[in-house]
This record gives C-alpha cells, sequence and structure tokens, in this order.
C-alpha cells in the first residue's frame, strides 16, 4: 500500500507527496487526492519517491485533472511516459513544478487587473479590432478615425510617400487606405495603440527609450540587408514592441520587479532569467500573450515571444534584427546581454548580403547618435 504525506510548501502551494507501491484499492489516497482537486485550484503530486504504481493512479489523476491544476514531479522515464499519454503536465523537480504554478498565477492576476485599464476603450485599439475582423472595410475605418487628425494626416502622408510611387497624390482617406492596404494600416493603429500603452506604462520611460532605439536600430540593420519596405516596418515595429511584456510586469507588479532589476544589476542574470525566478514567466511569453489578446499580426505575437531563444527559425529574417539591436544596447548599457556578432552575420548571409560595417560598435553608436527622435 502507498503512503502520502500533504504538506504546503513556499508560495502557500499545496503538494502529496506519495512512496511505496499504489494498489488499485488504495481508496485513502485516491480520497485525499479528491479532497485536495475540491479544496485547492492546484496542487502538486510528488512521485520522486513512488515505487511502482497501477494504472488506476494514471486514470484517477486525469479525472481529478478536471477540476483542477495537476502537477507531477516525477522522474522515472516510465511514469513520465504514463503521464504524458494522459496528457498530464510533468517536472523533475518540486523547484520547477512550484515556478510553473507562479507563472500561471502571474499571468491569472495580469490579465485580470488588465481588464480593468483604460488603453483598452482608445480608438486606436478598436480600429485594430476592425482591420482584423473579417468584416473589415475601408469605409468603416474612415467613419471610425473621421475626426482624429492626426491619425488621418499620418496615413494620407504614408500613402503618399516616394515608396508606393503613386502617378498622382491620393486626396481623400479612403484613397490613401486603399493604397496603403489593411495590413500597413493595421501597423500603424498598433503604433498609436502603443503610445496609450506607453503613456499608461509611463513610469518605465527607461524601457520605452530602450524600445525606440531598438526599433531604430533593428531597421536600420534590416535597411542594410537590403530588407523590403514591409519588412523594415515590421522589423521596426517589433523592435518597439519586443519589451511589452517587461513593461506589463512591472507596471502591475512593481515590489517584484524590483527583485527582478536586482538580479539584472548585481547578479547580472539577462532579464527574461530573472523573470523567471522571480515570477515564474518571463516577458517573452507575457508580450506575446499580449499580443495575441491585443489581436497584433501573427509576426508580432510569434516575434515578441522568441527575441531572446530564438527558437522559431520560420521567423528569423524578423527576429535577427531585432536580437542583434536589442542584445547591442544591453551591451552598452552594462546590462546582461548575449553575443550577437554571429547572429548579425547569419541574418546578412540569410539576406545573400555582406555584412556592411567594420567596426560594430563604433558604427551602431554613431547611427544612433545621429538618428533622429523617435
Amino acid at each position: 500500500m502507498a503512503e502520502y504525506q500533504i504538506t504546503t510548501i513556499d508560495g502557500g502551494i499545496t503538494q502529496i507527496s506519495v512512496s511505496g507501491t499504489v494498489a488499485s484499492n488504495d481508496i485513502e489516497l485516491f480520497r485525499a487526492l479528491s479532497h485536495l482537486s475540491k479544496k485547492f485550484s492546484c496542487t502538486l503530486v510528488n512521485l520522486l519517491e513512488l515505487s511502482d504504481t497501477s494504472e488506476d493512479l494514471f486514470d484517477y489523476l486525469d479525472e481529478i485533472s478536471s477540476r483542477t491544476r495537476i502537477k507531477i514531479i516525477v522522474k522515472k522515464p516510465e511514469l513520465v511516459n504514463k503521464c504524458t499519454e494522459k496528457g498530464l503536465q510533468t517536472f523533475p523537480t518540486i523547484k520547477s513544478a512550484s515556478l510553473s504554478y507562479a507563472g500561471e498565477e502571474t499571468l491569472r492576476l495580469l490579465i485580470s487587473r488588465l481588464r480593468d485599464v483604460p488603453i483598452l476603450n482608445t480608438e486606436a485599439y478598436r480600429l485594430i479590432q476592425h482591420s482584423a475582423s473579417p468584416d473589415a472595410n475601408f469605409a468603416e475605418l474612415e467613419r471610425m478615425m473621421q475626426n482624429n487628425s492626426g491619425l488621418c494626416s499620418q496615413i494620407l502622408r504614408t500613402a503618399n510617400s516616394p515608396y508606393f510611387m503613386r502617378s498622382s497624390k491620393a486626396e481623400t482617406l479612403q484613397q490613401a487606405m486603399v493604397t496603403l492596404g489593411l495590413a500597413p494600416l493595421r501597423q500603424i493603429f498598433i503604433y498609436n495603440f502603443y503610445n496609450s500603452v506607453g503613456n499608461f506604462f509611463g513610469s518605465q520611460q527607461e524601457t520605452v527609450e530602450h524600445g525606440q532605439e531598438c526599433a531604430k536600430l533593428a531597421e536600420f540593420i534590416a535597411k542594410a540587408g537590403s530588407a523590403s519596405y514591409h519588412e523594415c516596418a515590421k522589423v521596426r515595429l517589433i523592435g518597439l514592441l519586443h519589451d511589452v511584456g517587461r513593461q506589463a510586469l512591472a507596471f502591475f507588479f512593481p515590489q517584484q520587479y524590483e527583485r527582478v532589476r536586482h538580479l539584472i544589476k548585481v547578479e547580472k542574470k539577462p532579464s527574461f532569467l530573472a523573470e523567471l525566478v522571480v515570477f515564474g514567466i518571463e516577458h517573452q511569453s507575457i508580450g506575446s500573450i499580449l499580443a495575441n489578446r491585443w489581436n497584433f499580426p501573427d509576426y508580432l505575437s510569434k516575434v515578441i515571444g522568441d527575441h531572446h531563444y530564438l527558437q522559431a527559425k520560420d521567423w528569423n529574417t524578423l527576429t535577427l534584427p531585432v536580437f542583434c539591436a536589442n542584445n547591442f544596447l544591453n551591451k552598452r548599457d552594462g546590462e546582461p546581454f548575449s553575443l550577437f556578432f554571429q547572429k548579425l552575420e547569419g541574418y546578412f548571409f540569410l539576406k545573400k548580403a555582406e555584412l556592411p560595417w567594420k567596426n560594430i560598435d563604433d558604427e551602431f553608436n554613431d547611427f544612433l547618435e545621429k538618428s533622429e527622435d523617435f
């Protein structure tokens, strides 16, 4: 028969540790699991000391996982496989399972608090939603922004820029929108929406300025690689928004984020690793989730969620300029950074272009000093 012990570990998480051999008739253990599943939103099931078990244990864990989050701590390959077959989450250590729980709680709290913020009621946000819908049309977009002179003039200026080479100038807002198309319009709406986000997260001027410099430098790299106008526009937008998850974490959890800053400044941990230690989730994941919730284009959520890891190879022509710009700025500012020169060479190899700079640091700094304000 199995033995079990119920404890509360750091973070107020309930853990049931099971040892020995679980039999089909271990009614007491199954009752304990049922009780925990009804009482707590998450339970850690520690099977590290389990010798053997009947199939009934996994069947029962699968059953109660419908009413509570079950995180199973297990290392034995045969037990891991049984859990995987049932779609149950497994973790090799108590710490990794606890961090997963902390990450889920951080995300749950952040999303619930975000529902009340005024940025989701802005005109720019509503324009993003409409431009992403199957029923999007230029007449409705014109109606929605007809009183926003700044946005209208921005669209007209862009449509009449040399890039689009119109035979005659776009003289009405609808002509300008037709010239641009829905995808570039959505980019403009996202820029304006981010201005609202930046104002709301206004206490984080340092992060906002980092995003602006990253946007300029990433676009500079993309242009040097002969990227198209639309590709450069995407790279610039990603550079601007890549740390939006960091802004959200720091705004909604300011005290905890001070611990993150300490780990970055004193222990020289990269920001995403420091966030994992404190929150159980990092700003890439948060930023990607926010981008999806805000109906941003797929490329934005994908690259925001991968700008440190570089795992999504399909997006390299968009991710690599941002990765290189971001890490150059971190290096310049004395922050932990990843080596980026080989990635920079890799980008130009992908673009079949020659790397145009001999002294990267000097030429990047020179560009940033001479570039116009964002």
